[in-house]
């Protein structure tokens, strides 16, 4: 019998930083993460043919986030300042947003009880090895949901009033206040899981040098679901006690040929099903959002309460929870919600040139299907105007409903007047990923070793969403204008083109080993985002960009003069040139600029030191991300995540009058260029770890 424990804590000062643009100290959030596993193994030999193997375990996790040691424990709200401008070096003015307050889920926390039982009974025979397998492990949870519980105030330009989003918040003028109000003291929720699988292997020899393994698992999960809501069916018709379908068979099998048993040629295939877990956070999301842990409060002038931040720093009780405009916000599973699948091949080829010489290529393929995202089922199911200057580009709240500001009301565009957002986690998401790989090994000199790899590999889908809270689903998906339309596949958030991997180690000298270790990747995506809120839905960072023609007289002339400025900009990359001149005229495609290469080294050394018989002490030094040691310039990644290309309407310059962020009459927004278009540095500095190790 073996048994293991292991703990860890992890407290992570200052770690969470918010979404938005600028974030002052206060929003910074601590991270607390602690866990222990205790695992017994008992591993008996009944006879000669069979061996069981016997594992029991016990996790607990524990997940805390919480706001900066500069604010009370219970978390205040966060002021959000919008379209702040800046005035560049080349005369442009450009804005952003800043944010003071507490970070918008600096009081959620996540308690774990995990036991996990797994038995496994091998039978060896001459010819073939099978092994029988049985995995239980149930799951009691307790989740504090936590995203902006604390609620947050919104300050913007007003061009009819002549006021900047700056004295706004100074005037405690704020045109939105949003909360997530708790309706009860604890708003956690329990949610227990049950995960079931048996499996049964064989490994045989089908024929000189053919090796086969074959297989076959069944997994069922059982996932608590929401309760049943009558208004919810009453309204909009749809069920919100669907369960999970958690029912996956899944064989697989993989061949090995060794070419005449000569050793130096081999030839792999192999297939299979596997099943992926759902992320908890979609268990624990329509848990709360039930529309009796929660509701939410979206208003805007005249209703928006004046911002007292020192009585919230004082008492979290007196943060507004406006119980006239509350609404019961839904997450729930549609009818056909299921587990992620995931269809898997593989192919290979290695070939020895020498003994110590080894090169190969292989080719991968992952289609994965019935993957998760929500949608909110109660937006309206078509747009109720469009913009004709943008291909059409369809809005879904009422044209005399939209403020001069540009910012629409998304509560203007529901079905039903009694509910907020009801998301619907469903299964129409979709992945399509190929990768070729190149790789080589070569022993030289005693224990010398240089590997070198190439993959090539392309990613597409129709979402990137893997879990997370709901709204994230929607934040995800830049679109043209409907969030809910899962037709379109394009390159994938986690796409890249090719990655290049060396690794070197010296032969060992009086106990030293030195090694070298240079990761590469090109070829990411990004997406090229509008500045606005263009499709009126919930989110206001989910709407593509469309790039306005240049030679088009009808474009106004600042943007055209903007768009002018990042193309003949020396210092703006090329990439986003190239995704302006691709996409001109009509809707960025999701996804579409294309990052350079850029890579890291890494530098080990490593010394043993024999003592007292089998007694050794082994003393190491890392150093990652070794060129940033060098010079603070070299080994920082100079790619683009999502840009924002516009911004709402034109600030007040040179005797001339503001320009308001849309012009209802027109039915458009106007817009200034919000870029210059060059990539700011970013990656993880260098870092040092002197590690010790006794062996005896």
């Amino acid at each position: 019998m073996t048994v293991r424990n292991n703990f860890t804590y992890d407290l992570n000062k200052l770690g969470l930083a918010d979404n938005t643009a600028i974030n002052l100290y206060e929003s910074y959030g601590n991270d607390l993460n602690w866990d222990n596993s205790f695992l017994a193994t008992l591993r008996s030999s009944l006879n000669p043919k069979i061996t069981n193997e016997l594992k029991v375990q016990h996790l607990y996790t524990y997940q805390k986030s919480s706001p900066g040691d500069q604010l009370p424990a219970a978390n205040i709200p966060r002021a959000i300042v919008e379209n702040v401008p800046s005035k560049l070096s080349d005369g442009r003015t450009v804005t952003t947003a800043i944010q003071m307050g507490g970070h918008r889920f600096a009081q959620e926390s996540f308690k774990n009880n995990v036991i996990q039982l797994v038995d496994n009974l091998y039978y060896n025979t001459d010819k073939v090895q099978y092994t029988f397998g049985l995995d239980l492990m149930y799951t009691n949870a307790y989740s504090v949901y936590g995203s902006e519980v604390n609620g947050r105030f919104h300050y913007n330009v007003d061009t009819k009033a002549g006021t900047t989003a700056l004295q706004n918040f100074n005037d405690l003028k704020p045109y939105r206040y949003y909360r997530e109000v708790p309706l009860m003291s604890d708003w956690g929720v329990t949610g227990n899981t049950l995960n079931a699988g048996i499996y049964g292997q064989m490994e045989t020899k089908l024929a000189r040098g053919l090796d086969m393994t074959a297989g076959l698992r069944l997994d069922y999960t059982y996932y608590p679901s929401s309760p049943f809501n009558q208004t919810v069916f009453d309204e909009l018709g749809i069920r919100t006690d669907h369960k999970l379908k958690a029912f996956v068979v899944q064989p697989r099998a993989q061949f090995t040929w060794d070419v005449n048993e000569n050793h130096k040629d081999f030839v792999r295939f192999g297939a299979g099903i596997f099943a992926s877990d759902i992320n908890n956070y979609m268990v624990i999301n329509n848990l709360t959002f039930d529309g009796k842990h929660l509701a939410t409060v979206d208003v805007r002038s005249p209703n928006i309460p004046t911002p007292d931040f020192n009585a919230y720093r004082n008492n979290f009780s007196s943060i507004p929870s406006l119980a006239q405009f509350q609404l019961p916000t839904i997450n729930t599973n549609a009818p056909d919600a299921r587990i992620p699948v995931l269809y898997k091949a593989n192919i290979s080829y290695s070939h020895f040139i020498t003994d110590k010489f080894r090169v190969g290529i292989a080719g991968y393929m992952s289609l994965g299907r019935n993957n998760y995202m929500y949608v909110d089922r109660n937006m309206v199911a078509d747009p109720l105007f469009r913009l004709a200057n943008e291909d059409n580009r369809g809005v879904y709240v009422p044209l005399s409903t939209m403020p001069e500001s540009g910012v629409p009301d998304w509560l203007e565009g529901r079905i039903s007047k009694k509910l907020g957002r009801v998301l619907e986690l469903n299964s129409q998401g979709k992945v399509n990923q190929f990768a070729f790989v190149a790789d080589a090994t070569y022993q030289y000199f005693k224990d010398g070793e240089i590997t070198l790899s190439y993959t090539w590999n392309d990613a597409r889908d129709n979402t990137s969403y893997n879990g997370n809270v709901a709204n994230t689903a929607t934040l995800s998906l830049p679109v043209k204008d409907d969030p809910r339309d899962l037709s379109r596949m394009t390159y994938s958030d986690n796409h890249f083109r090719s990655k290049v991997v060396l690794a070197a180690t010296s032969p060992s000298f009086l106990g030293i080993t030195i090694g070298v270790r240079y990761s590469g990747i090109g070829g990411t995506r990004y997406s090229m985002l509008s500045g606005a809120n263009n499709n009126g839905d919930f989110v206001g960072t989910n709407d593509l960009a469309f790039i306005f023609n240049r030679s088009n007289g009808e474009v106004p002339q600042n943007v055209r003069a903007g768009l002018q400025s990042i193309l003949d900009n020396p210092d703006a990359s090329q990439s986003i040139k190239d995704y302006i001149l691709k996409y001109e005229g009509k809707i960025a495609e999701r996804n579409g600029g294309i990052n350079g290469f850029f890579g890291t080294f890494d530098v080990r050394a490593n010394k043993k030191f024999k003592l007292y018989k089998n007694h050794a002490l082994e003393i190491s030094a890392d150093v990652f991300n070794f060129a940033n040691l060098l010079n603070k310039n070299w080994g920082v990644t100079k790619t683009f995540g999502n840009q924002t290309l516009y911004g709402l309407g034109v600030p007040a310059a040179n005797g001339n009058a503001a320009i308001p962020g849309f012009d209802r009459t027109a039915q458009r927004f106007n817009y200034r260029v919000n870029t210059a278009g060059v990539v700011n540095p970013s990656g993880n500095p260098y870092q040092i770890q002197l590690g010790a190790r006794y062996s005896f």
